[in-house]
């Protein structure tokens, strides 16, 4: 045989060991990376509407020991001790049926809002329960929602799809509403926090039946931010780009397909509200900045409201009064009766 046919057939064995080591490299990223519980986080039990709670160091939104300070921070003024809340099930598919609570103001103003968490907790996290008690304390109907693989909701994969099918589920959740409560699609908004702002930034283009959308900080360069997740898991973070192939390729999961700027134009004039902290190190706050601009260009209803001097989800317990007054008051002007 020819030298130059060993070369080549050794080149091509190498090539397919790269391949398949760097495909492998690619999976373990994506399986480790984007797994969520598919329970509920044990800081978390104790939590309901009615009484919620930060949690303990090293177990807060965003790392390092600026958390210490809000641990065991009082909450007790926004608990909703008189409040009806109901939990419900709402099947989006033949496979998944979403845990939830729906949650009544004392006095309704004829609105409802979709609330959802970020990746790895659950409606039971204080920074899905706050938010939602803000709404509620302002005459708003709450329902609060476990994504899939998370809290009680059904469990598929136990990985997160980075909004993908979490926002395909949230127009289904829309249709269960408009169904079964009666709620109309100009009374209707969503919120979501980081991950679940993600989804919520998606669902302009997955339905017209929500009116409305506000983020606790959100994305808009999906792989520059997908890139900054990895390496806040810990990975490399030229690895996400393996990760992506790695979801397509294995598991069916295009991570990619609908893209952030095709939920901002689909959301028309429909309007915007981000609340995102500046130094957050979670989420980066220029992808919010970026998610601003993109949607000014395209004439959007947007408004970026800024928590100075805050990290990942902390302007709402930073500036407490000032998140709840925005919230409510984005909904109110964003929804009709």
């Amino acid at each position: 045989m020819r030298a130059s046919k060993w070369i080549a057939i050794t080149a091509g064995v190498l090539v397919v060991i790269v391949s398949g080591g760097a495909l492998a490299a690619g999976e373990y990223v994506y399986t480790s990376g984007t797994v969520v519980p598919c329970a509920i986080n044990e800081d978390d039990l104790a939590n309901s509407p009615e009484a919620f709670y930060t949690p303990a160091s090293g177990n807060g939104p965003f790392p390092g020991s600026g958390w210490d300070k809000w641990v065991d921070y009082d909450l007790s003024a926004w608990w909703l001790t008189d409040n009806n809340y109901d939990a419900v099930e709402i099947p989006v598919s033949e496979e998944v049926t979403l845990s939830a609570w729906w949650i009544e103001p004392e006095v309704s103003n004829g609105k409802t809002v979709i609330v959802t968490h970020g990746i790895g907790t659950s409606r039971r996290d204080f920074n899905a329960l706050l938010p939602s008690a803000m709404l509620v304390k302002n005459g708003f109907q709450v329902l609060l929602v476990d994504t899939r693989d998370t809290g009680e909701s059904t469990c598929t994969d136990g990985r997160h799809s980075a909004g993908q099918e979490e926002s395909t589920d949230f127009a289904a959740v829309a249709d269960w509403l408009i169904d079964s409560k009666g709620v109309k699609p100009e009374s209707l908004g969503m919120y979501g926090v980081s991950g679940g702002a993600v989804a919520t930034s998606l669902l302009p283009a997955k339905t017209e039946n929500v009116s409305a959308f506000a983020m606790e900080g959100t994305i808009f360069d999906f792989n520059a931010a997908a890139t900054r997740e990895v390496e806040f898991q810990g990975f490399p973070g030229f690895l996400w780009q393996l990760a992506q192939i790695s979801a397509q390729l294995f598991h069916g999961v295009n991570l990619t397909e609908t893209s952030v700027m095709q939920g901002i134009e689909a959301a028309g004039d429909r309007p915007m509200l981000i609340l995102h902290g500046d130094v957050d190190q979670r989420l980066d706050y220029q992808s919010s900045v970026d998610f601003y601009n993109y949607a000014k260009q395209q004439g959007s209803d947007i408004t970026l409201e800024t928590f100075k001097g805050s990290d990942h989800t902390e302007g709402m317990l930073k500036e407490t009064q000032r998140y709840a007054d925005l919230l409510s008051g984005f909904f109110d002007r964003a929804l009709t009766k």
